[in-house]
C-alpha cells in the first residue's frame, strides 16, 4: 500500500510539473507575440474615432494631405503622409511626428495642428508593424529607430538639404526618436512625450508588480527564439547621451504605465540641452489631451525659443 501511495504521488507531481510547465511555456510565447506582433493594432478610422472622442483630433481634413511610402530598414515600406497648410505657407522647417504602441500616424495628428501653428510641416507615419504597413515583427523602438533614420534622409532628399528638421514621438515614438538621436540621426531638435528608459526594465517593472519576474528571461528567450530580437536592444537611456540635440521632455505626473522617472532619467542621461515638464493629472499619453492644445503648444513653443 505505502509503495502504491508513492507511486501515486509522485504521479500526481510529475503531473502537476507538467502542467505548470505547459502553462509557462504558452504564457511566454503568447507574452512573445503579443509584443511582437502587436495586438489589436488600430485602424486609421478607429484611431480617428478615438482621437475625436477624447478631444485630441487634429483636424487632418482642413490641411493638405499628401500620402507617400517610404523603405526603411531593409527595405520595409513604411506608409508616411505630409501634412502642410496652403494657407500658413510654411516654409523650411519640418518636424517628423512617431505614434505609440498599436497606434499609427492618425495616432500623431494630435500633434499636428500644433506645429502647423507654430510654422512646421509635418511628416506623420506608420511605425513598423502598425496601420497600413505589413504586418513584421515591432521591436518597440529599436528597428523602429533604424526606420526613423530612413525617414529622416529621406525628407532631407525630398526637401532639401538646408531645411529646419525636429522629431515628436509619444511612448513608443519617444523611445523610437530618442534611440534615432544616439544613433547619429541629424536633426535641431526633439520633444520626447512619456518615454521609457529601456524595454526589458519597462517589461520587467509590470512583471515584478505581478510577481512572475521569474519569466520575463524566458520571454525574451521566446523573442529571440522565434522573432529575432531581444527586449535589451532597445534601451534609449544607453544610447541618448552620444547626441547633442535639444531634447524637450514631457511627462504625465499620473502615468503608472511608464511612471515619470523614465524622463527624468532620460533626461539626465542626455548630452545636450534638455528640459523637462511633468503634466499633473496626466495618465499615459495623456499630457496632450489633459493639457489641451494651447497649453502644450506653449511648452513646445518655449522650448523651440530657448534654444534658438
Amino acid at each position: 500500500m505505502k509503495k502504491t501511495a508513492v507511486k501515486i504521488m509522485l504521479r500526481i507531481i510529475v503531473i502537476t510539473a507538467a502542467v505548470i510547465a505547459v502553462a509557462v511555456g504558452v504564457f511566454c510565447a503568447y507574452m512573445s507575440r503579443t509584443l511582437s506582433i502587436p495586438k489589436g493594432r488600430m485602424t486609421l478610422d478607429g484611431e480617428r474615432e478615438w482621437a475625436k472622442s477624447h478631444g485630441v483630433w487634429g483636424d487632418l481634413e482642413k490641411y493638405d494631405v499628401e500620402d507617400y511610402t517610404v523603405e526603411g530598414k531593409d527595405g520595409y515600406l513604411l506608409h508616411c503622409a505630409f501634412v502642410s497648410d496652403s494657407e500658413t505657407k510654411a516654409g523650411d522647417k519640418y518636424v517628423i511626428i512617431s505614434h505609440g504602441y498599436t497606434s499609427n500616424r492618425y495616432g500623431a495628428a494630435k500633434y499636428v495642428p500644433i506645429y502647423i501653428e507654430l510654422g512646421y510641416n509635418c511628416v506623420i507615419y506608420d511605425l513598423r508593424g502598425h496601420g497600413e504597413n505589413d504586418l513584421t515583427v515591432c521591436t518597440i523602438g529599436n528597428y523602429e529607430s533604424q526606420d526613423l533614420l530612413k525617414l529622416i534622409d529621406d525628407t532631407y532628399g525630398r526637401y532639401g538639404d538646408d531645411i529646419c528638421l525636429g522629431l515628436h514621438g509619444e511612448s513608443m515614438g519617444s523611445s523610437t526618436t530618442l534611440s534615432a538621436l544616439g544613433e547619429g540621426a541629424n536633426v535641431r531638435f526633439a520633444v520626447a512625450d512619456c518615454g521609457f528608459t529601456n524595454l526589458y526594465e519597462l517589461i520587467g517593472t509590470g512583471f515584478k508588480a505581478n510577481h512572475i519576474a521569474f519569466l520575463e528571461p524566458l520571454v525574451d528567450l521566446d523573442n529571440r527564439l522565434f522573432y529575432g530580437w531581444s527586449m535589451k536592444d532597445t534601451h534609449a537611456i544607453d544610447l541618448v547621451g552620444n547626441t547633442s540635440v535639444p531634447v524637450c521632455f514631457i511627462h504625465g505626473a499620473d502615468d503608472t504605465f511608464i511612471t515619470p522617472d523614465n524622463s527624468e532619467r532620460l533626461k539626465d542621461a542626455c548630452g545636450g540641452y534638455t528640459e523637462i515638464h511633468i503634466v499633473d493629472g496626466a495618465g499615459h499619453a495623456q499630457s496632450r489631451e489633459i493639457l489641451g492644445r494651447s497649453a502644450y503648444k506653449k511648452i513646445v513653443s518655449d522650448f523651440l525659443a530657448n534654444i534658438g
